[in-house]
């Protein structure tokens, strides 16, 4: 049975890569997306025209098809943005997985809002803890686009394109859209993704809750990933990082800070967040999600020269000689 269903797990790898890399063409993105939002939200996407308009091909707009259309709507999103346009696209699309987890966390809010903000420290916290190869890092100053790994056969690139719901609770609603590879011995997968998280603190806690949006590419993929099997092997991935995450947090709330004192990486590069984040671990001190970002800012400004004269200057515009 166990070389069955290693066998089988092989054949689900086989089947999405020999069609993992039909991607949509950017006619059919942007198609997908004027016909959902106009049929969904009853609203014009800039740039759509009329026959993008119309509807998709064996898409049924019901009100399970709309649900996340209305969902991202009602979060603000920026209708107006191109990134948008480019998620609603894929979100248009005949074909679509979805995959969800719930569970909670034993960290505080305020814990949970400076390891959001901190994602580096973070993976290097998890790292001590687990012994894992966690990475992740920054792609633009303001931390809204970031790449990350696991050290072996999963790596993503990201946007952070919500960080609230419509202005309320920074930093516990979020939306991140990117693109997704995997390695399986020698083949190679990869897909776009849409993530959406939604935790809600409550004391010493932080209960979650997870959704994965895929896209397969054709019928015979959809019906695969939607299968329990499937949907295993995803959610047992979801749920090891989880895991590790919740069992490293949980460990240092206990007070076993010794793996983190001790760590040559952490006291090389990560000595100023190591204190901020014992604070805030010990209610001493707030953060919010941006806060990191706000601080890099102000540090930047004090760091920019400053050109002081002590006589005032007065440039005159002369008359030539002899007018």
């Amino acid at each position: 049975m166990r070389i069955l269903l290693k066998r089988y797990t092989l054949l689900l790898a086989l089947l999405f890569c020999t069609v993992a890399f039909a991607d949509p063409t950017k006619d059919e993105l942007r198609h997908n997306a004027c016909a959902a939002a106009k049929k969904c939200l009853d609203v014009i996407l800039p740039g759509c025209s009329e026959p993008e308009l119309s509807p998709v091909e064996d898409v049924e707009y019901d009100g399970e098809f709309c649900s996340v259309f209305h969902d991202l709507k009602n979060r603000g999103i920026d209708m107006r943005s191109p990134v948008t346009k480019e998620m609603f696209g894929h979100l248009g699309s005949r074909y679509r997985v979805i995959y969800e987890n719930t569970g909670t966390l034993p960290v505080s809010g305020p814990m949970m809002s400076y390891l959001f903000d901190h994602f580096p420290f973070t993976t290097v916290l998890v790292n001590v803890f687990q012994e894992t190869n966690y990475t992740i890092h920054y792609n633009s100053p303001d931390h809204r686009l970031f790449s990350g790994d696991n050290g072996g056969n999963l790596f993503g690139d990201f946007y952070w394109a919500l960080q609230d719901s419509a202005g309320v609770g920074k930093g516990f609603h979020d939306v991140f859209y990117g693109s997704g590879r995997c390695k399986i011995l020698r083949w190679s997968l990869h897909g776009i993704a849409i993530a959406i998280l939604d935790m809600h603190p409550e004391g010493d806690k932080t209960h979650y809750k997870f959704r994965a949006i895929v896209f397969p590419a054709n019928a015979v993929l959809n019906s695969i990933m939607k299968m329990g099997v499937f949907r295993d092997v995803v959610n047992s991935k979801i749920g090891e990082i989880i895991h590790n995450i919740s069992e490293s947090s949980e460990s240092y709330v206990a007070g076993n800070h010794m793996p983190v004192d001790t760590s040559t990486v952490i006291r090389k590069k990560y000595a100023k967040e190591l204190e901020e984040f014992k604070e805030v671990a010990a209610g001493k001190r707030n953060w919010t999600l941006g806060d990191a970002v706000e601080q890099e800012r102000a540090e930047a400004r004090k760091r920019q020269p400053v050109f002081v004269t002590e006589t005032p200057m007065i440039f005159k515009q002369t008359k030539p000689a002899g007018k």
